[in-house]
């Protein structure tokens, strides 16, 4: 058997997830390639952490890439210039590389310009150090109004904004100034989460209701005004002294570019292979548009828990392919999600995202073991990726 080489694109959770679990089930003489401009891997889950002060600094949750040449995996430092999804070639700012196997893993990127006054007004939840930024604000913050903005759908980790304001009441509670503080969230979507079903969306307006923590859901943005510290959204406004912001996600160019995404702005695929339109092409994680195979009509959350499932699927193919096993694997749409809501506690959701006629996702109440479960898992995974 002659050796393949299988490039992956992006160095974040899915890709190195998809490089670990092929070369568990490849032999030596088949290369993995990951595609990773930065040179260290960050768990974007310990941005909670670093919200809450539970880690002081990024570093605590990031890994060098060099360090996955002790696995057998290659690693290529560099930029991805273009894809070719036919020949399965890429261009990269260190170089080209042909694939017998492509696998795009590249993730969302955060487009905080796209909504104008945002960049200038908001703290940046999805980035470290703007989770850094939140936790000494929320320490500073004597009263005043504190809002969530969600800008736009879909963006990943569903679950971080209403964690975000849970964890904030907590801290405002601790400090003893919660009486003097008003928390509001505001998001497109018409409930939490609203592809888990409507279960765990009534759940998270219960925790939300509970803690009087204001929601207003179908909120569509349009501004931000940074001087009068006002969001604008269509007929209507609303005031703030504390931004916490989720901003616009979107497919990288590079994707955009080589005609790889369809209406959706995102890489359609098969639901239960990953599989691209083009043979030997596959994505996985949030740069993908799932569908989910129901009449709901939603589509998949972007979750790390989907992308670490949809690797063992995406492996499990590849290898099949290049042992000529007439078998494959697929992904059933199964996944969980913890909720952290403060005060060392946190929620866990799991059920089945495919689930017919809608996804069947039920959350189990706040607990301890739940909080202590989340950081042990998320250790365990960077300790395991890199």
């Amino acid at each position: 058997m002659s050796g393949k080489t299988i490039v992956i694109l992006g160095g974040g959770f899915g890709g190195l997830a998809v490089a670990n679990q092929l070369r568990r089930v490849l032999p030596p003489e088949h290369r993995v390639v990951v595609v990773e401009r930065q040179s260290t891997f960050y768990m974007r889950p310990f941005n909670m952490r670093l919200m809450i002060g539970e880690m002081k600094d990024r570093q605590e949750g990031e890994r060098r890439l060099s360090e996955l040449a002790r696995k057998g995996i290659e690693w290529v430092q560099g930029e991805v210039l273009s894809i070719d999804p036919t020949a399965r070639k890429v261009h990269t700012s260190s170089g080209p590389l042909v694939g017998d196997y492509l696998v795009i893993a590249l993730g969302a990127e955060q487009d905080e310009k796209a909504i104008p006054g945002f960049a200038e007004s908001a703290l940046n939840l999805y980035d470290p150090n703007g989770a850094i930024m939140i936790h000494r604000a929320v320490q500073e913050f004597a009263k005043g109004r504190a809002a969530v903005l969600i800008c736009r759908t879909p963006f990943s980790c569903p679950a971080a904004p209403y964690e975000a304001a849970l964890l904030m009441d907590s801290a405002f509670r601790s400090k003893g100034n919660r009486e003097a503080v008003e928390i509001a969230i505001y998001t497109p979507e018409p409930r939490p989460m609203p592809a888990a079903g409507p279960e765990m969306g009534n759940a998270v307006i219960g925790m939300l209701k509970e803690r009087d923590i204001k929601y207003h859901p179908q909120h569509k943005l349009q501004r931000v005004n940074s001087g009068a510290r006002k969001i604008v959204f269509e007929g209507g406004e609303a005031s703030f002294d504390l931004l916490v912001g989720i901003p616009p996600h979107v497919a990288p160019r590079v994707v955009r570019e080589a005609g790889l995404t369809d209406d959706t702005g995102w890489i359609p695929v098969e639901p239960d292979t990953l599989e691209t339109r083009y043979p030997g092409v596959f994505a996985l994680g949030d740069v993908t548009s799932i569908r989910q195979p129901n009449p709901t009509g939603l589509f998949l959350p972007k979750a790390w828990v989907f992308a670490d499932e949809q690797s063992r699927t995406v492996a499990k193919n590849i290898a099949s392919h290049i042992k000529g096993e007439d078998r494959s694997s697929r992904f059933d749409g199964t996944g969980f999600c913890y909720v952290e809501t403060g005060d060392g506690l946190a929620a866990y959701g799991s059920g089945n995202f495919y689930a017919y006629p809608a996804a069947k996702v039920y959350l189990e109440p706040p607990s301890p073991r739940h909080h202590e479960e989340r950081k042990r898992i998320e250790l365990e995974q960077l300790e395991a990726l890199v």
